[in-house]
């Protein structure tokens, strides 16, 4: 059985993954951190905004879609697991489906702290 696909997917997410995380990263030195580290969301107002971060994510949704759309595609087609095309295709819609999904709760999770501490009266 070939590896190729499965060699260019990884090259692919390794270079779209260290690019979008730099992006992501890249938007630390916006956060206000109390002299313990821990973020000081009364004062960041970085998770409340449409960012990089949020732009990122839809990149990386759209991505995944297109993947899935190409890998049915192709299985409707008639190619099998052997096929180049199908190994990218495969790996490419697992590996960032699951990146979008770990982002996109990572976001939520700061935003719903973010508002539970700027706004702790609302949950009383």
């Amino acid at each position: 059985m070939p590896v190729t696909g499965w060699v260019i997917s990884s090259i692919v997410v390794a270079v779209l993954g260290s690019v979008f995380a730099g992006v992501i990263g890249s938007m630390n030195k916006k956060v206000v951190r109390d002299r313990w580290g821990n973020i000081d969301f009364t004062k960041t107002d970085l998770y409340f905004q449409w960012t990089r971060w949020d732009t990122i994510i839809v990149i990386a949704a759209i991505y995944s879609m297109l993947n899935i759309f190409g890998l049915l595609l192709f299985l409707l087609r008639g190619d099998t697991i052997n096929s180049p095309i199908i190994q990218y295709f495969i790996h490419q819609s697992v590996v960032f489906s699951m990146i979008t999904f770990l982002w996109l709760v990572t976001k939520l999770i700061y935003v719903f702290k973010g508002i539970k501490e700027r706004w702790p009266h609302e949950f009383k």
